[in-house]
C-alpha cells in the first residue's frame, strides 16, 4: 500500500503486508523521497505482530542523497526471547560505530495485528510530525501512481523490491557436486569441479544428526537438526574445484574442497532448504539472512546426536592434546571420532574461517531427504560459467 498525503508528490508511507510470510513492512519518507524510518514486524501469535527490526536515517541537508554513505543512521535488531542490539552510526560508513542492548521495552515490541491498518503503522513511524492543523487522509495509490513511483525508485541499480523479506537461498549446490561444472566467483573467475571425493562412512544409529564445531560452546553448541534420518551408515563427500591462482606473472594450480556433503540417498535433490534445528524459527529471518552453525576453530563435524558429548571430547582430545588414539584422520582435513557405546561416529571438515555457516536439506520429490550440504570456502556471487 503506497500512501499519499495531499500537497506532497512523493507518498509518506509505504506499507508491505504480506500475512502468508508472517510479514509487515513500513517505510516512511520526507518531502525529498528519501527513507528515513522502517519498520519490520513479524506474526509470531494469532493476532499480534513482533517488532523485528526498526531502523532509521537522518539526513543532514536538502541534498544529501537516499542512504547516503556519510548519512547517520541507527538501527535496531530485537528476537522473541528479551536479547536484541542497538547500533548508532552517527556519521554513517565515515565515522565510527557504537553497539549497545536494544532499550525497547517488551511491551513496545509487539502490537496487535488489528493495529496496522491505515492509520496504525504511521503513528509509529513518521519522524515529522504533520504541519499544524493537517489531517492526515491517506488514500490507497492509483495503479498508474504505485507504477509511477515504483518505476523511479533505485537502491543499489535495482528497483526496489516488492516482495516480503527472504532467507538466503542456497546457488548451485547440485552443479557443486556434478564434475566437469565451470564456476566463477568475484574472487576466482573460473574453477572447475574436478572430482567428488568420498570422505568417510558415517554411523547414524539415532537418526538425530547435528552439524556443529565441536570445539565452540556456548549458545549454539552441539546444534542439532530437527529433521530426523532414517538410522543406518553415510557417506561424507567433498566437491574439489580446480584452479590457477594468479599472483603477478606467476600461476600456481590449486586444488581445494568446497562443500561437504552428506549423501542420504541416491535420488536427485528436487529442493534445498535451510536445514534447522528446533529453535529457529525462519519468520524471524530478514533479507538474505540463515541460521547456521558457529564456529571458532573454522571447523565443523556431522555427528549422531546420541554420542555427541563423547565424541566431541575425543575430537578435542585428539586435535588439541594429541592423543592419538582417541580419534584418526581419514583424509586430508577430516577427522573421525567413534563412540562404541552408542556406535556413533564424528567427522570433521575445516572451513574457509570463522563465523556461521548455514547447513542445507536436499530433498527429492517426494519429499524424503537425501542430502545435507556445507559449503566450506567463501565462494562470493557464485556463478556457474
Amino acid at each position: 500500500m503506497v500512501h499519499w498525503l495531499e500537497g506532497h508528490a512523493s507518498p509518506v508511507e509505504v506499507h508491505l503486508v504480506a500475512w502468508g510470510d508472517s510479514h509487515v513492512g513500513a517505510w516512511a519518507y520526507d518531502d525529498q523521497d528519501r527513507r528515513t524510518m522502517e519498520g519490520d514486524w513479524r506474526l509470531l501469535e494469532p493476532g499480534r505482530l513482533f517488532l523485528r527490526h526498526l531502523g532509521g536515517w537522518r539526513y543532514d541537508t536538502e541534498e544529501q542523497a537516499e542512504f547516503a554513505p556519510e548519512a547517520g543512521r541507527t538501527y535496531v535488531d530485537l528476537f522473541p526471547n528479551g536479547k536484541g542490539r542497538r547500533v548508532s552510526e552517527p556519521e554513517g560508513d565515515r565515522g565510527p560505530s557504537r553497539h549497545m542492548l536494544a532499550d525497547i521495552p517488551e511491551e513496545k515490541r509487539w502490537r496487535a495485528r488489528e493495529a496496522f491498518g491505515v492509520y496504525g503503522v504511521r503513528q509509529l513511524l513518521l519522524s515529522q510530525p504533520l504541519p499544524s492543523g493537517r489531517q492526515p487522509e491517506f488514500s490507497d495509490a492509483t495503479e498508474s501512481e504505485t507504477d509511477a513511483w515504483r518505476a523511479h525508485r533505485v537502491v543499489d541499480g535495482r528497483p526496489s523490491p516488492w516482495s516480503p523479506p527472504r532467507p538466503a537461498r542456497p546457488a548451485h549446490l547440485d552443479e557443486l557436486f556434478e564434475p566437469g561444472t565451470r564456476i566463477a566467483t568475484s574472487f576466482e573467475p573460473e574453477m572447475t569441479v574436478s572430482t567428488i571425493r568420498d570422505i568417510a562412512a558415517l554411523r547414524l544409529p539415532s537418526g538425530r544428526l547435528v552439524v556443529a564445531d565441536p570445539l565452540t560452546g556456548g549458545h549454539g553448541a552441539g546444534r542439532e537438526l530437527s529433521e530426523r534420518i532414517p538410522p543406518d551408515e553415510y557417506l561424507l563427500q567433498a566437491a574439489v574445484v580446480a584452479y590457477e591462482r594468479r599472483y603477478e606473472d606467476m600461476r600456481t594450480p590449486v586444488k581445494e574442497d568446497v562443500a561437504v556433503r552428506l549423501l542420504l540417498g541416491e535420488e536427485p535433490a528436487a529442493s534445498w532448504e535451510l536445514a534447522l534445528a528446533e529453535e529457529d524459527d525462519v519468520r524471524l529471518l530478514r533479507e538474505d539472512e540463515i541460521f547456521g552453525f558457529d564456529t571458532d576453530g573454522a571447523a565443523g563435524a556431522f555427528a549422531d546426536a546420541s554420542g555427541w558429548e563423547e565424541l566431541a571430547d575425543k575430537y578435542r582430545r585428539y586435535l588439541v592434546e594429541q592423543e592419538d588414539n582417541a580419534g584418526e584422520t581419514v583424509s586430508d582435513g577430516y577427522m573421525r571420532t567413534t563412540d562404541e557405546a552408542t556406535g556413533s561416529d564424528l567427522v570433521s571438515f575445516y572451513t574457509g574461517g570463522d563465523g556461521t555457516y548455514p547447513v542445507w536439506l536436499g530433498r527429492a520429490s517426494t519429499g524424503k531427504p537425501v542430502s545435507v550440504v556445507v559449503v566450506v570456502s567463501y565462494l562470493p556471487d557464485l556463478r556457474l560459467l
